[in-house]
């Protein structure tokens, strides 16, 4: 393959893994599968026939839209057992595929020819600390030093907020420190999928000293066992084991312990008696440094200009905007020149998740009022009647999806109410919204859906 096709399937690759987690690709797609890109085929060759039906089945959706988040969706993609490719001859030529049309060739130096394919260790040393998460971190350091004092340790927090990368900086350290086996870090998914195994068979007692005998044990996206009581009740006998043994637990999630409906009261006091911390998307400062990090990473130089524009209109976390950097990554790379502000403008238009208008709560409250023909006094009053309480819910969910201000901000603008309040709304907009619910408007009912899309029209977006 050229170096251009490489940096192509570095970035695919990169863009896979935060899509669908890097466990799950380090699972299927990382040392199993060879990936090819010869002209406009990219090819990805499992090592049977299970992995390559699987991969086809699964994640050729996932695949189609990296693809087209890079700019790269005339691309072909083909699922093949890996004997079925043909050995190619040591002294291959180079493709003499024509060029992507929009990208010249180019020679680029040792340092900069192919994106890298992993992420560094994360590390306590290298975590961007700032206003979002300083509590966490300053925790975490805590418990590092007295492990098991502080123990479970709890961090909740929105996706993209670095949660699991505090959790693998955690990790990284204690397994340093322990020996091999000893410090366990897995997905909720991961431990449901292994205890499942564990019981076709004679492999529950291996299972329970993998996870039991152990100094730390840490668990990612605890949302996951909600429903799964065979698994929970599991998790629950494990964590008692650890705390009665006096080793380190922790933990992370979308929401705090008791936010979490499903887990059982015993399950989420357990999880509540050690340190809850919550973390929040990174600030301006802090996507600012994350982007400028990341770009040292992959050895790209970006324009000041453009990092400014994509830390202030790209969504703010750090997946998308990682995600925008890759993409810029592939563009400088296959043209050979510096993207300029006003072709990031262009190519990153469809990244700008928030509206370019500055939206204040108060347009919100204004849209809200208009659309449901409630009273801005009535919207912040103490009042729970449905007609009331669910245009507040709805106000808060806007007021998280369009503005910067943190919850305790919301909570303060709709009458005075505690941050937790706002997180339960957005919880619960959410839940509306998947399950496509009906709310009231004057003179009858509508989808949730539409309610919100006449509040945002309301406001311009």
């Amino acid at each position: 393959m050229t170096t251009d096709e490489m940096t192509i399937i570095s970035a695919i690759r990169n863009r896979l893994a935060d899509e669908i987690g890097r466990d799950k690709f380090d699972i299927w797609f990382d040392h199993s599968v060879t990936w090819d890109l010869s002209g406009t085929t990219l090819c990805l060759c499992a090592p049977n026939s299970f992995n390559a039906e699987r991969l086809k089945r699964v994640y050729q959706s996932k695949l189609r839209d990296v693809l087209s988040f890079l700019s790269q969706s005339h691309l072909n993609l083909s699922f093949k057992v890996a004997a079925e490719q043909p050995a190619e001859p040591a002294s291959a030529e180079v493709t003499t595929q024509p060029p992507l049309s929009f990208a010249q060739k180019v020679s680029l130096t040792p340092a900069t020819q192919v994106m890298p394919t992993h992420r560094p260790s994360a590390g306590l040393p290298n975590l961007i600390v700032g206003q979002s998460n300083h509590i966490a971190v300053s925790a975490a350091k805590s418990m590092l030093d007295r492990p098991g004092t502080i123990s479970p340790l709890f961090i909740h927090g929105p996706s993209g907020s670095g949660k699991s990368h505090l959790l693998q900086a955690i990790w990284n350290k204690f397994r340093s420190r322990v020996k091999a086996g000893r410090a366990v870090y897995l997905t909720a998914e991961q431990f449901t999928t292994h205890f499942l195994e564990s019981l076709q068979g004679n492999g529950l007692p291996s299972f329970r000293r993998k996870h039991r005998d152990v100094e730390v044990l840490i668990i990612d996206d605890i949302e996951f066992f909600v429903g799964k009581q065979a698994t929970m009740i599991e998790f629950h006998y494990t964590v008692d084991t650890l705390i009665r043994s006096g080793k380190q637990l922790v933990f992370s999630a979308k929401l705090s312990p008791t936010e979490i409906h499903g887990l059982g009261t015993d399950l989420v006091a357990r999880m509540a008696s050690g340190l809850v911390c919550r973390v929040e998307a990174p600030d301006f400062s802090m996507r600012h440094e994350i982007a400028h990090q990341y770009c040292q990473y992959l050895g790209i130089d970006v324009d000041s200009a453009v990092i400014n524009m994509l830390v202030d209109r790209v969504y703010p976390d750090a997946r998308h905007i990682q995600g925008a950097i890759n993409r810029i990554a592939v563009l400088q790379q296959l043209t050979g020149e510096k993207l300029s502000f006003e072709d990031a403008d262009l190519q990153l238009a469809d990244l700008f998740d928030r509206p370019r208008r500055n939206v204040r709560i108060s347009d919100i409250e204004n849209a809200v009022c208009d659309v449901f023909g409630v009273d801005r006094k009535q919207l912040k009053s103490m009042a729970k009647a449905k007609s009331i309480s669910q245009p507040r819910m709805l106000a808060m969910w806007l007021a998280r999806k369009y503005t910067r201000a943190a919850y305790s901000e919301i909570g303060d603008y709709f009458g005075k109410r505690a941050h937790n309040t706002v997180i339960s709304a957005q919880q619960r907009v959410t839940d509306w919204i998947e399950n496509d619910s009906l709310v009231s408007i004057p003179h009858g009912q509508c989808r949730v859906t539409e309610a919100l899309r006449r509040c945002e029209a309301q406001f311009g977006t």
